[in-house]
């Protein structure tokens, strides 16, 4: 895995669905190419609505973690 220092982190755990896909969104659009941003969040619906926009979007995005407390994400921007 990626050194974690070196990558944003965003902790939206106890926000609802969808500020944790905002709040990725809003850090995605300033980032280059080749990027990462951590997520935190705590929202179930999170792991289906960060996945599927990654998806559309063109970013790769991996779940580090997930348990009934809080998933973790790990978004890499591909495209300029």
């Amino acid at each position: 895995m990626s050194d974690f220092s070196a990558i944003k982190l965003i902790d939206a755990c106890g926000l609802a669905c969808p500020l944790p896909l905002l709040k990725l969104k809003q850090t995605l659009h300033g980032m280059q190419a080749g990027e990462q941003v951590r997520l935190l969040a705590s929202d179930p619906n999170s792991q289906r609505d960060i996945q599927r926009f990654c998806q559309i979007a063109g970013y790769s995005v991996t779940l580090t973690h997930s348990d009934n407390q809080y998933f973790e994400f790990v978004v890499t921007k591909l495209n300029p």
